[in-house]
Formats: structure tokens, C-alpha cells, sequence
């Protein structure tokens, strides 16, 4: 495990039904605009990294919750439990943290591929 991964991870803030994540030095706002995998500690805080696996994002510690989150600009689209090693149920998906309105089971976002159903057309 990457002794550096913590340090190489992005701490996840919403402002107003928007995005925004730091580096561990604080300093600069940066906007999401991809797949990243993430995971909600224990202490409540949301990492995220586009390619480090959810193990070296919690440290191997156990986490609330872990999966896989896409973001347009800094507008979250849609967020899975998409997570090899924790493999956490959809039951448990409140404790991510994150809007139950835009969650896609693992197994919805694997039929569907990675955009989700949205409103029928003309809605």
C-alpha cells in the first residue's frame, strides 16, 4: 500500500448543490470533472482519487461507505457502491454521505453503463 495515498487524495466539499475538492496541503479549490472512487471515513470526510483503489484511499481502515462517484463540472451526476474491497450493500448507501436521489446500485450502473436513466424525453 502507498504510504503517499492519503497525501495524494482529495477531500470532497459541497457548496449550494455543488462541488468542490482540496489536496491534503488545503490550499486551491478544485472542481471534479471525472470518475472518481471514494470512500467516507469513519471521522465523517469524503477522499476521493481518480485511480488510487478505495484501500490506499481509507488506509486500509474500515470506512462508513466506498464506491465510485462522476462529476460534470462540479455537479455530482450519479454515485455507486461501486467497490471491490468494502463491498458495501445499497441498504447501507445513507452513510456515503452523498444524495440518495442521484445513487446507482453497482449492478445498475453495470447494465446501464456509466450514465443512469434520466427523465423520459419531453420531461
Amino acid at each position: 500500500m502507498d504510504p503517499n495515498a492519503r497525501e495524494q487524495a482529495f477531500s470532497l466539499h459541497e457548496w449550494y448543490g455543488s462541488y468542490g475538492m482540496r489536496g491534503s496541503g488545503g490550499r486551491g479549490l478544485y472542481v471534479p470533472n471525472a470518475r472518481y472512487v471514494f470512500v467516507r471515513t469513519q471521522g465523517g470526510e469524503t477522499l476521493m482519487h481518480p485511480r488510487l483503489r478505495h484501500p490506499a484511499l481509507a488506509r486500509g481502515e474500515p470506512v462508513r461507505y466506498a464506491g465510485e462517484a462522476y462529476f460534470e463540472s462540479g455537479a455530482l451526476r450519479w454515485w455507486s457502491n461501486a467497490s471491490g474491497h468494502y463491498r458495501p450493500d445499497p441498504q447501507h448507501a445513507p452513510q456515503a454521505g452523498l444524495p440518495m436521489a442521484l445513487f446507482r446500485s453497482w449492478d445498475d450502473v453495470v447494465r446501464r453503463g456509466t450514465r443512469p436513466a434520466g427523465p423520459a424525453p419531453g420531461k
